[in-house]
């Protein structure tokens, strides 16, 4: 990655697995750290939310929950179904990741799918021009990309790789002062 740890886009949407990896390293501080000082927000979709909080919480509350009451990560409002765009979009990641992974279409999360209907519900209402979507989940980035294509919005998404960001954010900041 190169000395730019964001890209220049208008919205940073973010999948599980980006937190789910900096809190197995102990490293949320460090993206809070770079977030904060590029004055960005990581915005979180509903049911990937739900992944980050889950009832059994082995460590009391979960950080994300800090990140959201801080202001660095916020909480999206659920996606709007009733978009013949998002819902188009959605189906069209389900079926994607199906085919590539070789499962049933019904055993694919529902926010996989999900951040992609974030992003198309962002594009509808006009809230954002372009997107970073933080994933390591590529059958899922794929299906949004080959989605969002479809409705106009192909060059409007860019994928980051979760683990190299995270990478370089730790390589960045974990022995700075």
């Amino acid at each position: 990655m190169s000395a730019q740890l964001f890209p220049s886009v208008e919205s940073y949407l973010i999948d599980a697995n980006l937190f789910i990896r900096f809190e197995r390293h102990n490293t949320v501080n460090l993206l809070e750290r770079a977030v904060t000082e590029q004055n960005i927000v990581l915005l979180l979709p509903t049911r990937v939310y739900e992944e980050l909080t889950p009832e059994s919480h082995p460590y009391g509350t979960p950080p994300v929950e800090d990140a959201i009451e801080a202001g660095w990560v916020q909480l999206l409002e659920e996606v709007d179904y009733s978009n013949p765009v998002v819902s188009a979009t959605m189906d069209l990641i389900r079926q994607y990741i199906s085919a590539a992974t070789d499962r049933p279409e019904h055993t694919i999360e529902q926010a996989d799918a999900e951040v992609g209907g974030a992003a198309a519900t962002l594009l509808e209402q006009g809230r954002t021009e372009s997107i970073a979507i933080y994933t390591n989940d590529l059958p899922a980035f794929r299906g949004i990309e080959r989605a969002l294509s479809q409705h106009g919005y192909k060059d409007a998404v860019q994928l980051v790789k979760a683990f190299d960001f995270v990478t370089s954010v730790e390589n960045r900041y974990q022995f700075s002062g």
